[in-house]
């Protein structure tokens, strides 16, 4: 078993948590200025916070983290190290909200070590909400200048009609037989990390990528955050998700929610997808 402190110690971690809405805090004061560009295509956007935000947070890590590898949505990858521990960086997951100006964006960090999402955190700026934690930390949520509490959720045994779902609108387009689904409630979200927080605050039942597409930083983190609190993740045929370096995408069905959420998936996404 690994001691969590040979991990992160306590201070480690409110230096990242700081981190992140230091970095959010910067995302909020240039929002006003900010300009826009496109990288592989349209509906891929970038803009100057996102790339000022990445150099920010992978310099201070590098600094407080000398030995471990750095991974950034907007720069070059860091070499491997041999201790095994990656730092996931999503300077702003939900670029094209933040554009737009909604709410529906955050800063994320993740911590993987050899393989395995240990640590994460998730902050939203327009709210001032930070989760951060993980499964051998617990997860805490710090909202604005109070003090951080502990999270504590007993989830339902059975996920109740109608489900609750969360699902990008990509994957809503490619799949339009999905629409037709009995006993789902859409909702809308933005962030990954976003939609993490909206499961843990009963807001939402279960998140379901079907493109196989997302890139490792856009899950590390919360992944971290969601295992800590004690929701289910993983795919169609695993109990758990995999972040599979050197390669960045996890090329497969990513579902992330509450208790029973794998169950339900497996049984009500599958088999239309098979006809």
């Amino acid at each position: 078993m690994i001691d969590s402190r040979s991990i992160l110690t306590d201070e480690d971690i409110h230096f990242v948590a700081d981190l992140s809405r230091r970095a959010g805090r910067l995302a909020a004061e240039m929002r006003a200025t900010i300009d826009v560009r496109h990288k592989t295509g349209p509906n891929d956007l970038v803009t100057c916070a996102d790339i000022a935000l990445s150099e920010m947070i992978v310099k201070e890590l590098s600094a407080r983290f000398p030995d471990d590898q750095l991974i950034s949505e907007e720069a070059a990858p860091g070499e491997p190290t041999p201790n095994g521990r990656s730092w996931l960086i999503d300077p702003i997951d939900g670029t094209d909200n933040y554009v737009r100006n909604d709410t529906q964006y955050a800063v994320m960090i993740g911590l993987l070590v050899n393989g395995s999402a240990e640590f994460g955190c998730v902050y939203n700026p327009p709210d001032d909400y930070c989760y951060y934690g993980g499964i051998k930390f617990g997860v805490y949520k710090k909202y604005g200048q109070l003090p951080p509490d502990l999270v504590k959720r007993d989830y339902p045994v059975d996920l109740t009609k109608p489900v609750r779902l969360m699902m990008g609108w990509r994957d809503r387009r490619k799949n339009p037989w999905i629409k037709e689904l009995p006993d789902i409630d859409w909702l809308e979200s933005g962030s990954v990390g976003i939609k993490v927080a909206k499961v843990i605050n009963d807001e939402a039942d279960v998140f379901v990528h079907l493109a196989g597409k997302l890139k490792l930083w856009d899950t590390a983190g919360p992944v971290a955050v969601a295992l800590g609190a004690g929701l289910e993740v993983g795919t169609m045929k695993e109990d758990e998700l995999s972040f599979p370096l050197p390669e960045i995408v996890h090329g497969t069905v990513v579902i992330i929610g509450r208790p029973g959420s794998l169950e339900w998936t497996r049984r009500t996404l599958v088999a239309p997808v098979e006809h």
